[in-house]
């Protein structure tokens, strides 16, 4: 199947990377050494009869961990696609496998990449944080265990899609203009963190929990923090969860469907980048 090629070929590409290298494992184990040494250092010995973090704690580190993984596979993803597109690579490569195919390739195959990173960040932040302090996975629901990675890989796949667009769009990466804010707006909700987490029912929230660029900040936040804004009694409804999910969901496959078309136009023009206007009338052409 080409388009599994195609995501393999990522795959390898990203990992065998000397950034992907030092940033994957170098950085996250030196860091762990360090945690290691510290807690030796002041007698290695965890309270405990302290209380774990409660699940917000865990859902603002999630969300920080998705914007993060998403940030860097999306600018790989975008950095890819204009290296290829100055390269003049793509037109052979169109020539064999079609655009959807090639982007979601790069989509998938580099999201897998990210979440080789996530999943070692995550092992050593959660084994160097309990080191200090108690850390117990028990305060963690079925609701979180579902949702979380559902608004992680679906989330995902949204930003690394605006980079990917972005990076199809652009002549080089000084002029990005007002196309290239656009990998900014998912990361809003972060602004607002503090608010999200204070008071997670507030209309204006709960709406933005529908938007699908502000879904996964916001819903991971919501989802931890509505339990302890109302001191256990209240949770988010689940229709809203669904709801929430549905719209990030099929968001997702209209930014990457968007995405492949502003490729598929994007990648064969060169010497100028994109204004909003020829963007949108790339997205909506028909294929």
């Amino acid at each position: 199947m080409k388009l599994g090629k195609v995501i393999r070929w990522e795959l390898n590409q990203s990992l065998r990377s000397k950034q992907f290298v030092i940033v994957t494992i170098l950085i996250p184990v030196v860091i762990g050494l360090v945690a290691f040494v510290a807690s030796r250092a002041i007698g290695g010995k965890v309270d405990a009869s302290s209380e774990p973090p409660p699940p917000f704690i865990i859902g603002m580190f999630l969300a920080f961990i998705l914007f993060l993984g998403a940030f860097m596979s999306g600018v790989m993803t975008m950095y890819g696609v204009m290296k290829e597109k100055q390269s003049r690579v793509v037109e052979m490569m169109m020539s064999s496998v079609s655009a959807w195919e090639l982007m979601c390739g790069k989509l998938i195959g580099l999201g897998l990449a990210g979440l080789v990173q996530v999943i070692v960040w995550s092992a050593i932040v959660y084994v160097g944080a309990g080191l200090f302090i108690p850390i117990s996975l028990a305060s963690l629901t079925l609701v979180h265990w579902i949702t979380y990675p559902l608004y992680f890989i679906l989330g995902y796949l949204f930003i690394a899609s605006i980079f990917g667009t972005v990076g199809a769009s652009i002549k080089d990466i000084h002029s990005g203009g007002a196309v290239g804010l656009a990998g900014a707006i998912p990361y809003l909700p972060m602004m607002f963190i503090w608010l999200i987490l204070d008071k997670p029912d507030t209309l204006w929230i709960r709406i933005a929990g529908f938007f699908p660029p502000f879904v996964p900040g916001v819903m991971l936040l919501r989802i931890g923090a509505t339990p302890i804004a109302s001191e256990g009694t209240r949770f988010v409804p689940t229709w809203e969860i669904a709801l929430s999910l549905v719209s990030l969901a099929l968001g997702t496959l209209l930014m990457m469907r968007f995405a492949t078309k502003v490729f598929e136009v994007g990648m064969l023009m060169t010497g100028k980048s994109a204004s909003l206007r020829e963007l949108w009338r790339w997205g909506r052409s028909k294929a």
